[in-house]
């Protein structure tokens, strides 16, 4: 009889000791699952996204074709441009000064921008642009006011390899190459062979003896240039070859490239027919 009432008690607090033992660990799964949620409840935009960097969209407009809105965010600092489209002016304006978040730490706020949206939703890639009182826009434009984003544009290319139209037009330019040879040029400055382009596509030239006249026409973004047959005083000089040359090689030209202070004539890909320096 001892014997069946000490295996009872032994299996009695084995149970209960066991009963505890699930007990304990429960409550220390619910503190570790309550942690996991306070950490979760801890991240947002702010401190979890990658979120400097270039932005870009066209926003929605009430009387033009939209608005082009590039914005930069930077450590503390940002710089908005915006365009107009097609309303007769191609350019940017733009501000710069410094952001600050919302208490969520979703939201972003351009410090100094009283007359227009300030605050943009941070998302993962994206922004979105709220309304005047820091609410999302709704409606079917909706999806409109977002920017993207993406890699910035390349910054303009110097200007000794990009076409410069008013270097081209308004500078007068002398001969110092044709058809592969130096050209000699007397020191006498008003005697210098040269050829000038005026912005109404008519040029004027001089190659040794006579003045030359005529048009031109031209494709900067192709680089491409074409003359017109051309007209000249008819004054007879002893040697008239280099004139000649001139007026047979601005028949061929086809292209031009201009490199800083120098300028050449072309056909197709062969070598230069003439080489020009900017006179300053």
């Amino acid at each position: 009889m001892k014997t069946k009432v000490i295996i009872l008690m032994t299996l009695f607090f084995l149970v209960v000791s066991c009963a505890k033992k699930d007990k304990n660990e429960t409550t220390d799964t619910m503190v570790v699952d309550s942690t996991e949620v306070v950490v979760n409840d801890d991240h947002n935009a702010k401190n979890s996204l990658d979120y400097m960097g270039y932005y870009r969209g066209i926003i929605p407009c009430a009387d033009c074709e939209g608005i082009q809105t590039e914005l930069i965010l930077e450590e503390k600092f940002y710089v908005l441009k915006t365009m107009y489209l097609n309303i007769g002016n191609d350019k940017f304006s733009q501000q710069e000064g410094t952001y600050s978040w919302n208490e969520a730490g979703n939201t972003i706020i351009l410090e100094g921008i009283d007359n227009g949206p300030s605050q943009y939703f941070v998302g993962e890639n994206y922004l979105i642009q709220l309304d005047l009182k820091g609410n999302k826009i709704t409606g079917d434009l909706a999806d409109k006011y977002v920017l993207n984003k993406t890699v910035p544009p390349p910054p303009p290319a110097p200007d000794s390899i990009k076409p410069q139209k008013t270097l081209f037009i308004f500078n007068k330019w002398k001969l110092v190459e044709l058809n592969g040879k130096p050209v000699q040029n007397t020191r006498d400055s008003k005697k210098e062979m040269f050829i000038q382009l005026n912005k109404e596509n008519r040029y004027a030239a001089f190659a040794g003896c006579n003045n030359m006249m005529g048009s031109y026409e031209i494709k900067e973004d192709a680089m491409r240039i074409k003359f017109t047959k051309g007209a000249s005083t008819m004054m007879a000089c002893p040697d008239m070859t280099t004139e000649q040359d001139f007026a047979e090689m601005l028949e061929k030209v086809d292209n031009y490239s201009i490199n800083g202070n120098n300028l050449s004539f072309n056909r197709a890909r062969m070598a230069p027919l003439a080489r020009f320096e900017a006179i300053k």
